[in-house]
């Protein structure tokens, strides 16, 4: 019953915000097609609705909101503070009432494999919210051995299909980032942690590409030209933050030539060519050589 009711919870979530605006009326229509409308109902009785529009407040921090000037339409009142967070839960809502709602598609929609450790998002979701230490257990890539070690989870991050914590080792200063496919236990403590006071999340990334960085690297200015049927690839989805286009199919980054930013340029092969930094344009040069003397 309780796995029902959510469902529903963000199934009025997901049809207010796909809509923009929404009238009761068309709310009520959209509901009597649904496949969560078990009952057959023609409409969303109206004591029915405000309950569902209240938990939703509770449960999400989600306000919905009615213009009354534009008619008495409903919409999701946006909250610039969480914005990105609020959108990247609303477009998992979308994601998961849409196929729910499709499922005689099944079959038809094909997914991409996600590595384990999904399983521990709850348990370092909460950890974050009171500041508990996490005990891990943890299996490095490059390690058969496992290792345990007392984690004060900061923050949470995905890429490429794999989720991420970054946080402080009990047995380091610094702080460090963990795969959670890479962790074989996690169990939270009692204990607590302080986030440091000027710790932002935002400026730690700043000037790299994607989760790994070191103190190795610095970010400065990489330029490159790619092929004219390349570009829109890069127009469309930007690398970093920074990429900009200074003139046609040319393509800038202020960002760090780290490992991961280096293997996703790597990706374009001939349809991309470095022409600054210097070092890494060298570095592109001696790889293109070891790869002819290979074939």
């Amino acid at each position: 019953m309780a796995a029902s009711q959510f469902k529903r919870y963000l199934w009025l979530v997901d049809t207010i915000r796909s809509a923009g605006k929404i009238s009761r009326q068309d709310i009520d229509r959209r509901w009597a097609k649904s496949v969560l409308n078990e009952q057959g109902e023609s409409r969303l009785p109206e004591r029915t609705f405000f309950r569902y529009k209240d938990a939703v407040e509770e449960l999400f921090d989600i306000e919905i909101a009615c213009d009354r000037a534009a008619g008495g339409l409903y919409y999701i009142k946006s909250d610039t503070d969480e914005s990105r967070t609020r959108q990247y839960l609303l477009s998992q809502f979308a994601l998961s009432n849409s196929l729910h709602e499709s499922r005689q598609l099944d079959g038809r929609i094909l997914y991409e494999d996600i590595p384990a450790g999904t399983e521990y998002l709850t348990q370092v979701v909460d950890a974050m919210r009171d500041n508990h230490w996490l005990q891990v257990t943890h299996r490095g890539f490059d390690s058969s051995e496992e290792r345990g070690f007392m984690l004060a989870p900061y923050c949470l991050k995905v890429f490429k299909q794999r989720w991420y914590v970054l946080g402080r080792n009990s047995e380091h200063r610094d702080v460090r980032i963990y795969a959670l496919d890479r962790i074989t236990a996690l169990e939270p403590t009692a204990k607590t942690f302080t986030l440091p006071k000027h710790f932002d999340v935002q400026s730690y990334f700043e000037g790299f590409y994607g989760v790994f960085r070191g103190e190795q690297f610095k970010p400065e200015l990489v330029r490159v030209r790619v092929a004219e049927a390349a570009a829109p690839f890069l127009r469309s989805l930007p690398l970093h933050v920074s990429q900009q286009e200074p003139e046609p199919c040319v393509f800038t980054w202020y960002v760090a030539p780290t490992f991961d930013f280096i293997q996703q340029l790597r990706t374009f092969g001939s349809n991309l060519e470095v022409l600054a930094p210097e070092s890494l344009r060298d570095e592109f040069a001696e790889e293109v050589m070891r790869l002819a003397r290979i074939y």
